[in-house]
């Protein structure tokens, strides 16, 4: 068989990345007609290659340092970087197929065991990872609430949007029972009373008169709020400066544009830790390899600075 023809019929991948590690199998994910054929495409995927997956995972259990038998783990995150790189990423935006990140990207395998170890940073710096959550001690409750915030955000990626409390339930205990021998007995299973945010109220007059005003906010709702949602702003203006040019724009580029929003979310994508990418690192994430989108990419990602240079001026002035 032909390397095309393992491809989806209506396969736009460069020709050079034709016959590379699993770009065949998901460029039929990426074709797929509707939700319930992407996930047999993506559970056909897992199982023809679940040899490889294994090797690339135990380079990201190395790197990660991740204990040996963490095998469920990160496979999740594996699971979850599948995900994002599918939806997020190598989706054609504007209609069914592949966008051109997707299609001149070749090594898929490198890609995904780089996303992978992203996930796992995000959690590790929110302290859903290693029993970080909540007070010191890293005790049973700390652990409980760690898989609980990983199974919503797990929820939100599979469904598109926010589970209520019965749903995250659900969803919560049956991947805890699907992951453990023994899920009651390690104390992981939830109701919906487990939900309910742990507040602190002082004990010098307590009462339910002032409780609401010294209550703290619970432990989800802590951390660098204002910078993130700084981020989130320019991310917001990008997409809206893409949508009115794309307005204003006079004729159809022959190729795909290069959308602030997609530099923005690229070159922001590890602020949290003080990571910011190179030229090179940004044009290799966003698979962009044409000269005139290479060009293209230079002003937008000017665009993307001035942008955020205009929103941080007031904490850059304070700092």
């Amino acid at each position: 068989m032909s390397r095309l023809a393992r491809h989806h019929a209506r396969c736009e991948c460069d020709p050079g990345t034709l016959d590379s590690p699993w770009k065949a199998e998901l460029c039929a994910v990426l074709h797929a007609r509707d939700d319930a054929e992407q996930c047999r495409r993506l559970d056909d995927f897992l199982e023809a290659q679940m040899l490889e997956v294994r090797r690339v995972l135990a380079r990201v259990k190395r790197v990660a340092r991740l204990e040996w038998d963490d095998d469920d783990l990160v496979l999740s995150y594996f699971g979850q970087a599948l995900l994002r790189m599918v939806n997020q990423r190598w989706r054609a935006k504007d209609g069914p197929g592949t966008s051109p990140v997707f299609n001149y990207s070749s090594n898929l395998p490198m890609i995904l065991e780089a996303e992978t170890r992203s996930c796992i940073r995000d959690d590790r710096r929110l302290g859903l990872l290693d029993g970080t959550v909540g007070v010191p001690g890293g005790g049973a409750q700390d652990r409980k609430g760690a898989h609980v915030a990983k199974s919503r955000q797990l929820y939100e990626i599979e469904h598109g949007r926010a589970a209520a409390d019965a749903e995250l339930v659900d969803f919560h205990n049956d991947r805890m029972r699907a992951t453990r021998k023994d899920a009651a007995r390690q104390a992981v299973l939830i109701s919906r009373d487990d939900l309910r945010p742990a507040r602190v109220v002082l004990l010098d007059g307590a009462s339910a008169e002032v409780e609401g005003r010294i209550a703290v906010p619970a432990v989800s709702e802590v951390g660098s709020l204002n910078w993130a949602d700084r981020i989130e702003a320019v991310i917001c203006r990008c997409r809206r400066l893409d949508r009115e040019r794309e307005a204003c724009r006079a004729r159809r580029l022959k190729r795909a544009p290069v959308l602030l929003v997609d530099v923005a979310r690229a070159y922001f994508a590890d602020h949290e830790i003080g990571e910011f990418p190179t030229r090179r690192e940004l044009l290799e994430r966003l698979g962009i390899t044409e000269p005139a989108a290479r060009r293209e990419f230079s002003v937008r990602l000017r665009e993307v600075l001035d942008v955020a240079r205009d929103l941080f001026a007031d904490y850059r002035r304070a700092h």
